[in-house]
Protein backbone atom coordinates (compact mmCIF):
# COMPACT_ATOMS: atom_id res chain seq x y z
CA UNK A 1 0.00 0.00 0.00
CA UNK A 2 2.85 2.74 0.83
CA UNK A 3 4.40 2.23 -3.06
CA UNK A 4 0.98 2.82 -4.22
CA UNK A 5 1.34 6.35 -2.39
CA UNK A 6 4.90 7.18 -3.32
CA UNK A 7 3.94 8.78 -6.93
CA UNK A 8 1.06 10.51 -5.49
CA UNK A 9 2.84 12.53 -2.63
CA UNK A 10 5.99 12.89 -5.08
CA UNK A 11 3.43 14.30 -7.59
CA UNK A 12 1.49 16.38 -4.96
CA UNK A 13 5.19 17.62 -3.77
CA UNK A 14 5.76 18.97 -7.63
CA UNK A 15 2.46 20.64 -8.23
CA UNK A 16 3.35 22.61 -4.53
CA UNK A 17 6.51 23.77 -5.42
CA UNK A 18 5.02 24.93 -8.83
CA UNK A 19 2.59 26.81 -7.31
CA UNK A 20 4.60 28.40 -5.20
CA UNK A 21 7.52 29.37 -7.66
CA UNK A 22 4.66 30.81 -9.57
CA UNK A 23 3.51 33.01 -6.83
CA UNK A 24 7.16 33.86 -5.91
CA UNK A 25 7.47 35.40 -9.83
CA UNK A 26 4.08 36.68 -9.92
CA UNK A 27 4.56 39.21 -6.72
CA UNK A 28 8.42 40.29 -8.01
CA UNK A 29 6.78 40.95 -11.45
CA UNK A 30 3.77 42.91 -10.32
CA UNK A 31 6.22 45.30 -7.76
CA UNK A 32 7.77 46.58 -10.20
CA UNK A 33 5.06 48.64 -11.81
CA UNK A 34 4.07 50.34 -9.14
CA UNK A 35 4.67 54.01 -8.69
CA UNK A 36 4.86 56.93 -6.45
CA UNK A 37 1.52 58.47 -6.55
CA UNK A 38 2.11 61.98 -8.24
CA UNK A 39 0.51 63.99 -4.88
CA UNK A 40 3.51 62.69 -3.25
CA UNK A 41 6.28 62.97 -6.17
CA UNK A 42 5.29 66.59 -6.02
CA UNK A 43 5.80 66.82 -2.16
CA UNK A 44 8.92 64.98 -3.12
CA UNK A 45 10.39 67.34 -5.74
CA UNK A 46 9.89 70.60 -3.69
CA UNK A 47 11.87 69.08 -0.71
CA UNK A 48 14.70 67.90 -2.93
CA UNK A 49 15.51 70.98 -5.14
CA UNK A 50 16.20 73.00 -1.84
CA UNK A 51 19.62 70.59 -2.48
CA UNK A 52 19.78 71.86 -5.81
CA UNK A 53 22.19 74.86 -6.23
CA UNK A 54 21.48 75.84 -9.49
CA UNK A 55 17.46 76.17 -8.47
CA UNK A 56 16.72 79.88 -6.86
CA UNK A 57 16.46 80.57 -3.62
CA UNK A 58 14.82 83.99 -3.33
CA UNK A 59 12.19 83.47 -5.73
CA UNK A 60 9.53 80.44 -6.68
CA UNK A 61 10.59 78.08 -8.44
CA UNK A 62 9.37 77.31 -12.37
CA UNK A 63 8.18 74.25 -13.06
CA UNK A 64 7.26 73.09 -16.99
CA UNK A 65 4.68 69.66 -16.22
CA UNK A 66 4.50 67.89 -19.54
CA UNK A 67 2.00 65.31 -20.20
CA UNK A 68 -0.20 63.80 -22.43
CA UNK A 69 -3.89 63.24 -22.68
CA UNK A 70 -4.15 59.68 -21.49
CA UNK A 71 -2.66 61.45 -17.61
CA UNK A 72 -4.79 64.06 -17.23
CA UNK A 73 -5.72 63.07 -13.66
CA UNK A 74 -2.17 62.24 -12.60
CA UNK A 75 -1.24 65.62 -14.20
CA UNK A 76 -3.96 67.44 -12.21
CA UNK A 77 -2.79 65.22 -8.82
CA UNK A 78 0.95 66.20 -9.06
CA UNK A 79 0.07 70.15 -9.88
CA UNK A 80 -2.17 69.90 -6.35
CA UNK A 81 0.94 68.32 -4.67
CA UNK A 82 2.89 71.16 -5.54
CA UNK A 83 1.21 73.23 -3.19
CA UNK A 84 1.84 77.60 -3.09
CA UNK A 85 5.90 76.93 -2.89
CA UNK A 86 6.56 76.66 -6.88
CA UNK A 87 4.73 78.45 -9.95
CA UNK A 88 3.63 75.96 -12.76
CA UNK A 89 2.57 75.15 -15.87
CA UNK A 90 1.63 71.97 -17.83
CA UNK A 91 1.41 71.60 -21.83
CA UNK A 92 1.62 68.37 -23.91
CA UNK A 93 5.50 67.48 -25.08
CA UNK A 94 4.83 69.25 -28.42
CA UNK A 95 4.92 72.74 -26.93
CA UNK A 96 8.31 71.66 -24.73
CA UNK A 97 10.63 74.09 -26.76
CA UNK A 98 8.66 76.64 -27.08
CA UNK A 99 7.95 77.04 -23.59
CA UNK A 100 11.20 75.83 -21.90
CA UNK A 101 13.03 79.24 -21.46
CA UNK A 102 12.79 80.41 -18.04
CA UNK A 103 12.00 77.41 -16.21
CA UNK A 104 13.78 75.75 -13.79
CA UNK A 105 12.71 72.18 -14.09
CA UNK A 106 10.82 69.96 -16.40
CA UNK A 107 8.49 67.34 -14.83
CA UNK A 108 7.62 64.46 -17.68
CA UNK A 109 4.62 62.62 -16.69
CA UNK A 110 4.37 59.05 -17.14
CA UNK A 111 3.66 58.06 -20.70
CA UNK A 112 6.09 60.62 -22.48
CA UNK A 113 8.69 58.84 -24.62
CA UNK A 114 10.22 62.28 -26.17
CA UNK A 115 11.83 65.22 -25.93
CA UNK A 116 13.97 64.69 -23.09
CA UNK A 117 16.89 65.82 -24.67
CA UNK A 118 15.71 69.61 -24.89
CA UNK A 119 16.51 69.78 -20.95
CA UNK A 120 19.89 69.04 -22.36
CA UNK A 121 20.02 71.96 -24.96
CA UNK A 122 18.80 74.46 -22.09
CA UNK A 123 20.28 73.43 -19.19
CA UNK A 124 16.96 72.67 -17.54
CA UNK A 125 16.73 69.96 -14.84
CA UNK A 126 14.53 67.34 -16.12
CA UNK A 127 12.35 65.12 -13.68
CA UNK A 128 9.58 61.63 -13.87
CA UNK A 129 8.65 59.32 -12.15
CA UNK A 130 9.07 57.02 -14.81
CA UNK A 131 12.28 55.02 -13.33
CA UNK A 132 13.40 53.62 -16.82
CA UNK A 133 14.48 56.93 -18.19
CA UNK A 134 16.37 57.58 -15.20
CA UNK A 135 18.40 54.43 -15.83
CA UNK A 136 18.92 54.99 -19.62
CA UNK A 137 20.06 58.71 -18.91
CA UNK A 138 17.29 60.19 -20.57
CA UNK A 139 16.42 61.88 -17.41
CA UNK A 140 18.24 63.06 -14.43
CA UNK A 141 15.77 62.55 -11.27
CA UNK A 142 13.02 60.16 -10.25
CA UNK A 143 11.13 59.04 -8.02
CA UNK A 144 10.33 55.27 -7.55
CA UNK A 145 9.73 53.10 -4.83
CA UNK A 146 12.27 50.56 -3.66
CA UNK A 147 11.23 48.16 -0.49
CA UNK A 148 7.74 49.38 -0.36
CA UNK A 149 9.17 52.92 0.10
CA UNK A 150 9.55 56.28 -2.11
CA UNK A 151 13.07 56.51 -3.10
CA UNK A 152 14.97 58.86 -5.11
CA UNK A 153 17.06 58.11 -8.27
CA UNK A 154 19.68 60.00 -10.33
CA UNK A 155 21.35 59.68 -13.01
CA UNK A 156 24.88 61.70 -12.81
CA UNK A 157 25.86 61.73 -16.22
CA UNK A 158 22.30 63.43 -17.45
CA UNK A 159 22.62 65.36 -14.38
CA UNK A 160 25.81 66.77 -15.55
CA UNK A 161 24.55 67.15 -19.26
CA UNK A 162 22.25 69.73 -17.74
CA UNK A 163 24.39 71.58 -15.86
CA UNK A 164 22.86 70.31 -12.30
CA UNK A 165 24.10 69.16 -9.20
CA UNK A 166 22.65 67.79 -6.13
CA UNK A 167 24.10 68.38 -2.41
CA UNK A 168 25.67 64.59 -1.36
CA UNK A 169 22.78 64.77 1.29
CA UNK A 170 20.60 63.76 -1.49
CA UNK A 171 22.99 61.49 -2.99
CA UNK A 172 24.06 59.48 -0.32
CA UNK A 173 20.15 59.20 0.42
CA UNK A 174 19.23 57.76 -3.79
CA UNK A 175 20.19 55.66 -5.93
CA UNK A 176 22.23 56.42 -8.46
CA UNK A 177 23.11 55.52 -11.99
CA UNK A 178 26.07 56.65 -14.30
Amino acid sequence: MRLKLLPKIKFLIKGFVFILTFLYWGNTSFAQNITVPENIQAALLTKVLKYNPQTPKNKKIKILVVYNSSYQINKDEFIMGLGNSVAYKAIKPEDLEANILGYHVVYFMEGIQEGFDICKTFKVLSVTGSIQHVEQGDISLGFGIENNKPKIFVNLTSLEKEGQSFSSDILRIGKIFK
